[in-house]
């Protein structure tokens, strides 16, 4: 676990920001806060309203109660192996990391892996969050096709939300 960073610090945003990279953890906060405030920015200017997370249940002398949940928590280092998920009763965003193998080619042979650095994976995971909080019952199967439906719509977002870079959308035209 590594404290949180605080990104608005006089001395980092004198130096605009943390350095891309991928052994700095200060710099894997800073990366999945920049793609997940990006991705919550689209959805509320697509809603025309502010994005509201999903509210937590509990069982409290046998009453089901409700509470509101003021924000969606990150953590970019929560899991020791090869995925991410949202988790609706943490209502956070877990990233893992792991091993490359040892004959990977597009990784460091036995390096580390971070998900939260893969900006398509943030925005996926986050988009999870987001529909949570339209409709929190988003992932009861209503239709065989339902869970289906909100993991393609978690892509689409990721890819479409790629395509806002202007480096990555003029080397897609070329």
């Amino acid at each position: 676990a590594y404290a949180p960073v605080d990104l608005n610090h006089p001395a980092l945003l004198a130096q605009g920001g943390f350095k891309p990279t991928e052994g700095n953890p200060q710099f894997h906060q800073q990366m999945v806060y920049a793609v997940a405030m990006k991705t919550i920015g689209h959805f509320e200017k697509a809603l025309g309203r502010a994005a509201l997370w999903a509210p937590r249940y509990a069982t409290i002398d046998g009453k089901r109660t409700s509470r509101f949940v003021r924000r969606l928590r990150i953590y970019p280092h929560a899991l020791r192996e090869a995925n991410a998920y949202y988790s609706p009763d943490k209502c956070a965003l877990l990233f893992g990391y792991f091993r490359a193998s040892e004959s990977s080619v597009g990784d460091l042979p036995g390096g580390l892996v971070f998900n939260c650095l893969s900006h398509d994976v943030v925005a996926h995971e986050t988009t999870h969050a987001l529909l949570d909080g339209l409709h929190p019952r988003y992932k009861v199967s209503s239709s065989l096709d339902m869970l289906a439906f909100h993991e393609a719509f978690a892509d689409i977002v990721a890819l479409f939300q790629h395509f806002t870079i202007p480096s990555v959308l003029n080397a897609a035209i070329r």
